[in-house]
């Protein structure tokens, strides 16, 4: 680490966590407002988050040295870790790693568009729209403290979990049911039960995310509290680290 190359990549590592705060000021500052989308400076934001720790690790050559090392070292993995959990609560309260804010109106439409697309299958799998209206109905009650949201997605969860299960046994049945047997070819039956399973798949997955939007938006900010005083702890450590090396 003290030369060459390993000295090189603590240098590029160093600036790469050291820019990771350009995200948050594109994000907030006013005069960085015309610099471009912010989802482009996000995804820049990710990828230093991962390249810088990486260049690190090779800088220390996976090895603890001195005081002052190791605790520039455990910060920034303590910072690394946290960007990966907040990445998870991300994209559950977003659509996709990179896309827009997700909303319940939003959530509940794209549930109603899954819904109606299952209507043929649900005048042939009678009990069906039943379980899964239940279903969607807990999913959207109102939980006003923590532990109660906590507890209604893992209910969900694995409600929904069961209800994939019981529901693509009843498909899998009435598809190969005599009636259909009689009115459609084999492909026709099999492409009616992809499509079927592909927006049963889509329904029970918003089901999911409706009934943990207001858990993981809770989880989303309380993590914004504590990342930002990590990230501050790791710039502290590193620049002691660097004063140390280079003075002693």
């Amino acid at each position: 680490p003290e030369q060459g190359a390993g000295y090189a990549l603590g240098i590029a590592g160093s600036l790469l966590m050291v820019m990771l705060l350009l995200y948050p000021l594109r994000k907030h500052a006013r005069w960085a407002r015309g610099l471009g989308p912010v989802r482009y400076w996000f995804r820049s934001h990710m990828l230093m988050g991962v390249i810088g720790p990486v260049c690190i690790l090779f800088h220390c050559n996976y090895q603890l040295g001195s005081t002052n090392g190791n605790i520039a070292l455990f910060s920034m993995l303590l910072v690394a870790g946290s960007g990966l959990v907040g990445r998870y609560f991300y994209t559950k309260v977003h659509y996709g790693l990179y896309g827009r804010k997700a909303d319940l109106d939003r959530l509940g439409s794209d549930a109603a568009t899954a819904r109606a697309e299952l209507d043929s299958v649900f005048e042939i799998v009678p009990g069906m729209k039943t379980r899964l209206q239940r279903l969607e109905e807990q999913a959207v009650q109102t939980q006003h403290s923590f532990l109660a949201c906590m507890a209604n997605v893992l209910v969900i969860s694995i409600r929904s979990r069961w209800c994939w299960f019981v529901s693509m046994s009843e498909l899998r049945r009435f598809v190969n049911a005599g009636v259909l047997r009689e009115r459609l070819s084999r492909e026709q039956r099999l492409g009616k039960y992809r499509k079927a399973r592909h927006y049963i798949s889509m329904y029970l997955e918003t089901v999911r995310k409706v009934a943990g939007f207001s858990f993981f938006e809770r989880l989303f900010a309380m993590w914004h509290v504590l990342h930002l005083p990590l990230f501050i702890m790791l710039l502290i450590t590193g620049i002691v680290h660097v004063y140390a090396v280079h003075m002693y």
